[in-house]
């Protein structure tokens, strides 16, 4: 397989793009149903991509192999709330390569990438999430160098557990 060129993406990369975002999400899925997409999530995407570009706070990378789009990488600049220390990271949104395109080095080239624009912003460290159910993905960032940091749990709530009146929703949230 050919090394792939990892550049910035472009405009022009949007179909691809978002036909590889689209797979990501739907990867993600099969591996934790509670975070399946929303119907209009990839024209929400579509709305924000251009927006992306044109912003010097994010990182949107692509990894090309003969013309053909074979991943893409986003990130964007990152700081903890005012209660903690002062500190500079970069927040790695999303890292993925087709199925067809894996194991050839494409993700570690992407990642290297964005570690590189993140020294260049003088940051003190990578962040990124992965699904707990994700083995692939955590055995990739652990690849990387990623270690744990927190966890977050979740608890369903039985649907009559869940009120549906606006009032509640204003008063458990501050209003």
């Amino acid at each position: 397989m050919p090394d792939a060129t990892i550049r910035p993406a472009r405009p022009s990369d949007t179909d691809a793009v978002a036909a590889l975002w689209r797979a990501f999400l739907e990867e993600q899925t099969v591996v934790e149903q509670r975070v399946a997409m929303a119907d209009d999530a990839v024209d929400r995407w579509r709305n924000d991509f251009p927006l992306w570009l044109e912003d010097s706070t994010r990182k949107f990378l692509v990894a090309e192999i003969d013309d053909t789009i074979a991943g893409f990488a986003h990130a964007h600049r990152w700081g903890p709330p005012p209660i903690l220390a002062e500190s500079a990271e970069v927040y790695i949104d999303d890292v993925y390569v087709a199925a067809e395109f894996r194991g050839d080095g494409h993700g570690d080239a992407l990642v290297e990438a964005l570690r590189a624009w993140a020294e260049s912003l003088n940051a003190d460290r990578l962040r990124l999430g992965v699904l707990a159910e994700n083995t692939t993905g955590r055995t990739f960032w652990e690849a990387q160098g990623a270690q744990p940091l927190a966890l977050t749990y979740t608890i369903e709530l039985e649907a009559s557990e869940k009120p549906n009146d606006a009032a509640h929703t204003k008063r458990r949230i501050g209003f």
